[in-house]
């Protein structure tokens, strides 16, 4: 897990190892997000799990983390960004699918907001969290 960027705004890890490195990615965000009550915090770290398990598990590198502060300051996002172009599921059709597949469905009912940023080559999946 190399910095690939630094400002006051964001932080971006390229995620170059062969299993995702949850324990550093857990350990990084909770430092650079000192502010954020420990409820939030959790949330936030459920929420790179899941999107760092699906890019792992579900796609091509490489593979990015990010950690944003939008200039307004009441949220913080976190995003990750894969070499896989292709869409995500319909969450809706991930509820019978036994207990794999769920990640989508936890960022979805622990963010305040999350999404899909599509590109020609990768996509970005990002969850935000009230600050």
């Amino acid at each position: 897990m190399d910095v690939v960027e630094l400002s006051p705004r964001h932080v971006e890890f390229d995620l170059g190892d062969s299993v995702p490195p949850m324990r550093r990615a857990r350990r990084w965000i909770a430092e650079n997000v000192p502010d954020l009550d420990q409820s939030r915090l959790l949330d936030l770290l459920l929420i790179a799990d899941a999107l760092l398990t699906n890019a792992f598990e579900h796609a091509l590198g490489p593979r990015r983390l990010r950690l944003s502060y939008p200039q307004d300051g009441r949220v913080v996002r976190v995003e990750v960004a894969d070499g896989s172009p292709e869409r995500l599921p319909v969450l809706g059709k991930l509820g019978g699918l036994g207990v794999r597949h769920r990640g989508l469905l936890l960022v979805n009912r622990l963010s305040s907001r999350w999404g899909v940023d599509p590109h020609a080559a990768y996509k970005t999946v990002w969850g935000e969290v009230a600050a």
